[in-house]
């Protein structure tokens, strides 16, 4: 069994990875981290709790950093992904599972020495909970077998042109999170923003007719509302993180240099990829570059479909 501990900012597309991540023949989930993100920590937190309530799914969940390591952010109501994360679904509060009394940072060193060098990462949020362990448990990045990421893009940006949202939120957690040797996948803009679930995925995930495949098709539902009313489509950033750990044939990568640029009115949060080998820099990170849509969107429905068997 590959383990593994999900980092992320639960969110609509957080709460489909953590939906399909379940469903994986062959992974354990070891816990849930919450970091500031999509939507408050606080409503991260709960998000992941009552989640994991309501589907079955018997892990600690740890709350986790409230703002990004250096500067403020504060998060805007603009409803990509609705008041409090989950679009217009509103889970049972859950009432047989409190929350670990570790803080993220404590509970992914604790994991990772547990797991003796066996355990990955997902990250589908800021980094600013992996950076902290690395600051806190310098041995830390030598306990990680591998990191897989939602974030950053060899190309382009959505917050700005240059920069993606998850990076940009907390540049220097990044930075940290880069430089600090952990084998790692970046599955960015270059390949997210092609990941767009269809009204036939819906329908499928409504046959199966299964807890975990309807509420699916309900954040599915209401990513495809959003988007009539001109909001960001249908679009699966952070299950495609999970597919490149789990169904990584559905890419294709290219291994770069990555750093991400702290400053600058303009390129703050950029992820800067030596695609030239100018840097003389070997590279810390296999990039996503081309996707497999088709293969990517049966994946997710059938691996939803499994979740809670």
């Amino acid at each position: 069994m590959r383990k593994v501990v999900i980092d992320c900012d639960t969110g609509t597309d957080d709460a489909i990875a953590i939906l399909a991540a379940a469903g994986c023949p062959g992974l354990e989930i070891l816990g849930i981290t919450c970091v500031n993100g999509n939507v408050m920590e606080k409503y991260v937190a709960k998000n992941n709790l009552d989640l994991c309530e309501y589907i079955g799914l018997e892990v600690p969940v740890c709350h986790g950093a409230v703002s990004p390591l250096y500067s403020e952010y504060h998060n805007s109501q603009d409803m990509t992904h609705g008041l409090t994360g989950l679009g217009s679904i509103e889970l049972p509060s859950a009432k047989h599972h409190s929350f670990d009394s570790r803080t993220a940072s404590r509970f992914l060193y604790e994991t990772a020495k547990a797991c003796g060098g066996e355990l990955e990462l997902l990250v589908t949020g800021p980094m600013t909970n992996i950076a902290l362990a690395i600051i806190q448990y310098p041995e830390f990045s030598h306990l990680i077998r591998r990191l897989y990421f939602m974030g950053g893009a060899v190309f382009g940006g959505n917050v700005s042109t240059t920069a993606e949202f998850n990076i940009w939120v907390d540049p220097e957690a990044a930075h940290a999170v880069f430089q600090s040797g952990i084998p790692m996948t970046m599955v960015g803009l270059d390949v997210t923003l092609k990941a767009i679930m269809q009204k036939e995925d819906i329908e499928q995930l409504r046959l199966r007719d299964t807890r975990e495949s309807r509420l699916a098709a309900d954040l599915l539902d209401y990513m495809s509302v959003r988007f009539l009313n001109g909001g960001e489509n249908v679009i699966m950033h952070d299950a495609l993180a999970l597919a490149a750990m789990m169904f990584p044939e559905c890419m294709k990568y290219e291994d770069y240099w990555v750093d991400v640029e702290t400053s600058g009115d303009y390129t703050r949060g950029h992820t800067y990829a030596d695609i030239r080998q100018r840097s003389g820099r070997e590279a810390n990170m296999s990039c996503a570059m081309k996707l497999d849509v088709p293969s990517f969107r049966s994946w997710l429905v059938r691996r939803i479909s499994q979740s809670g068997n």
